[in-house]
């Protein structure tokens, strides 16, 4: 158990982050936003970033260096994050489209989109929309599992190009 006396020095100790606060927050946003944060986003990453620096107060030597890489890491993850739901919402756009497109009311034009995909793409392509997972198509394929999650992503990006320029005709010779 603590003393008085080791209790009174950490409390001391602690009562220093309030003014390492006031001191050093305005400059933490603003480097954020120099690294290419919003405000918004940078005011966020600053407070996060405070709040490790106040949790690890009693053990670390300089607050301002251990705030900036805290802030940083806090910066990269948020952005990584944000890549991935916009990456996550575009697959489900593309996926909009696809699923829209009817190849049963336009059989030849559907062929003719997917004889212009590579061959391992229209593969692989095929059976993700049949319902097979990336493991399934890896197993019945023989490709790696990474190469047939990209090789429906671009399948699924050359379709979405495709029916993104022909959208005008389309609707011009089969109505809305």
């Amino acid at each position: 158990m603590p003393s008085q006396t080791d209790i009174q020095h950490t409390l001391q100790q602690l009562a220093d982050f309030p003014v390492y606060y006031e001191g050093d927050y305005k400059p933490l946003v603003g480097l954020l936003i120099r690294w290419g944060a919003s405000q918004h986003e940078a005011e966020d990453v600053a407070q996060e970033a405070m709040l490790a620096t106040f949790t690890s107060w009693l053990t670390i030597q300089s607050p301002k260096a251990f705030a900036r890489k805290a802030a940083y890491r806090i910066l990269l993850r948020s952005w990584k994050v944000s890549e991935r739901e916009d990456c996550a919402a575009r697959r489900v756009a593309q996926d909009a489209i696809v699923e829209a497109f009817d190849a049963n009311e336009d059989l030849a034009e559907y062929q003719r989109m997917m004889r212009v995909l590579p061959h391992a793409q229209r593969v692989v392509f095929e059976l993700h929309h049949d319902g097979y997972g990336y493991a399934e198509i890896s197993e019945i394929t023989g490709q790696q599992r990474e190469t047939v999650r990209s090789n429906v992503r671009h399948a699924r990006q050359k379709l979405v190009r495709m029916m993104e320029r022909e959208s005008p005709r389309r609707e011009a010779t089969h109505g809305p």
